[in-house]
């Protein structure tokens, strides 16, 4: 259990790598897991008989027979059970993808099409990798029976762990986008207060002060600006002249300047 959890996992951090230049990446396992990863794909077709259990990470969608319709843009992962042929593993797309399918290696492998791209042992599995197609059959010999385990608690184990790992990755994105923005946010407006130039803003603080706003506070509810955007227009104003502070009693209040 616990070498295939760590190989699912090694092959998702390793998609984004091996699947450029096609549609996404499609990982097959012989116990009927389906996890794909999919690239501006609107519609995927199911691999096996659908048997349940459909995630969709990243995009709607709309399960018609067996086929996927799927609406929304970028990268999607659709993870699912399939009931598989025995001793067959097919899949035909109307697109190019990336394909690893996983067999243990006390499998005996009849009939490969088309010629993979590398065929490794890895944890006690055969991971056969093809690129950049969209049909593959792979025929097997029955395998050595092994003892079974609980396999929709593996199969649920796996799925969390996945979706952990996307949520994850998508958090750590949207936190450096937010923070890139901020920056440049506070450098635009570093800009404009360094100028000796009144802009907007300056004009809008300027005029809720001559209509009698006379603390920080009251000029905020007046502008709607934000406290720290208000506070250094207010300090802007003052240094360039056009308002005077006024400290009385631990308080703090502005005025326009008187012109002598």
């Amino acid at each position: 259990m616990r070498k295939i959890l760590t190989l699912m996992l090694f092959i998702l951090l390793l998609m984004p790598l091996i699947s450029k230049g096609d549609s996404g990446t499609i990982n097959i396992y012989y116990n009927g897991t389906i996890v794909a990863e999919l690239h501006n794909v609107s519609e995927f077709t199911l691999i096996g008989e659908y048997a349940g259990d459909l995630r969709v990470v990243g995009a709607e969608y709309n399960l018609s027979g067996n086929h996927l319709f799927l609406r929304g843009n970028g990268t999607i992962y659709v993870f699912y059970r399939a009931n598989l042929p025995k001793g067959v593993i097919q899949m035909q797309e109307n697109q190019n993808f990336t394909v690893n399918v996983f067999l243990p290696t006390n499998a005996s492998i009849t009939y490969i099409s088309p010629q993979p791209y590398s065929f490794t042992a890895v944890n006690g599995f055969y991971n056969i990798t093809f690129t950049n197609t969209n049909k593959i059959t792979i025929l097997y010999a029955e395998l050595i029976p092994q003892v079974k385990s609980n396999e929709d608690t593996e199969f649920y184990l796996v799925i969390a762990l996945i979706i952990l790992d996307v949520i994850l990755i998508s958090g750590i994105v949207y936190l450096i986008k937010g923070r890139k923005q901020k920056e440049t946010l506070a450098k635009d407006e570093e800009a404009e207060v360094v100028t000796e130039v009144l802009d907007e803003r300056d004009k809008i603080v300027l005029e809720a002060i001559k209509d009698g706003s006379i603390t920080l506070a009251e000029i905020i509810r007046k502008t709607g600006l934000p406290k720290a955007t208000a506070y250094r227009r207010v300090k802007k104003l003052v240094k360039l002249g056009y308002v005077e502070e006024i400290r009385e009693g631990g308080k703090v209040k502005y005025a326009l300047k008187k012109k002598d």
